[in-house]
């Protein structure tokens, strides 16, 4: 495989009304003015999308609204949270019938301290019931899932499907020593989730970003990917932002940004940001 550079891939924001439905024409307001950056991809329903809360009908619906309107299937990825490889099967194959095939696919997470044959065998039962046209990038996020893909694992299930199906990897962890693990085999695509690591892993041979911050910065993440150089304001943030729930602080920023109140909004069991984080985020933006 000939690998290109990824680049930037937003971790979409999924905006809710008042009632916890998704708004779809502000959806595609957010999509419609992140284009204006030419960005490359847009990774739906993850943890910045909150996608662990929203059913798989509401996912379909609106993605079919969006492809209706300016997005296209090429820049689509989606985030496949599942602990149950038939259901991450399912949803893979409702998505392919939209034309959608790039995924970011996360382990299974509700066992814990699973051996590692036991986690390939999940991976491979996943990746032998779907269509090998698709696209997958692994999700390394083991903060939430406490599950960690690792390198040796990537390789073995390439080996086994090809470095065209099994791309490569998110790495969310937020560890450079994980991240260069991913950067010793020429085979996997690495992107990292922390904006604060994206020049460093870029400058390492990295291929890119699927990040948070790029729904309120798109052309500030974008500078970083394009120019390899760390940009201390958006470390700032990075660091502000860790100290209050991420999710909700992200959609706060969002709110501040467009002073749109609907980006307030975060669907149970996430709670939307309070007045004082409100005031404390307003100092930064």
């Amino acid at each position: 495989m000939v690998k290109i550079l990824f680049g930037l891939s937003v971790a979409i924001a999924t905006p809710f009304d008042k009632k916890n439905k998704i708004e779809l024409s502000e959806f595609r307001n957010h999509i419609s003015y992140l284009l204006k950056y030419n960005i490359k991809s847009f990774t739906f329903f993850g943890t910045t999308g909150e996608g662990p809360s929203i059913s798989l009908k509401e996912k379909i619906k609106s993605l079919e609204y969006l492809l209706s309107h300016e997005l296209k299937t090429k820049q689509t990825y989606v985030s496949i949270i599942q602990s149950s490889y038939k259901t991450a099967k399912l949803e893979i194959e409702n998505y392919n019938k939209l034309g959608i095939k790039n995924f970011l696919v996360s382990p299974p997470f509700f066992f814990k301290e699973l051996h590692k044959d036991a986690l390939e065998s999940w991976f491979i039962n996943l990746f032998n019931s779907i269509s090998n046209q698709n696209s997958i990038l692994l999700y390394n996020i083991p903060q939430i899932t406490k599950i960690r893909i690792d390198a040796e694992l990537i390789r073995r299930l390439q080996d086994q499907f090809s470095d065209n199906f099994v791309k490569g990897v998110k790495d969310s962890s937020g560890d450079i020593e994980q991240t260069n693990k991913f950067l010793k085999h020429n085979s996997i695509v690495t992107t990292v989730g922390d904006e604060r690591l994206i020049a460093k892993v870029l400058k390492l041979g990295g291929d890119g970003s699927i990040c948070g911050l790029s729904n309120i910065y798109p052309k500030e993440i974008l500078y970083i990917i394009e120019n390899k150089q760390e940009n201390p304001s958006i470390n700032k943030i990075v660091n502000k932002i860790l100290n209050f729930p991420v999710v909700p602080a992200i959609k706060t920023l969002l709110y501040l940004k467009t002073n749109n109140k609907i980006w307030l909004n975060v669907r149970p069991p996430l709670i939307k940001s309070s007045n004082q984080i409100i005031d404390e985020l307003k100092k930064i933006i």
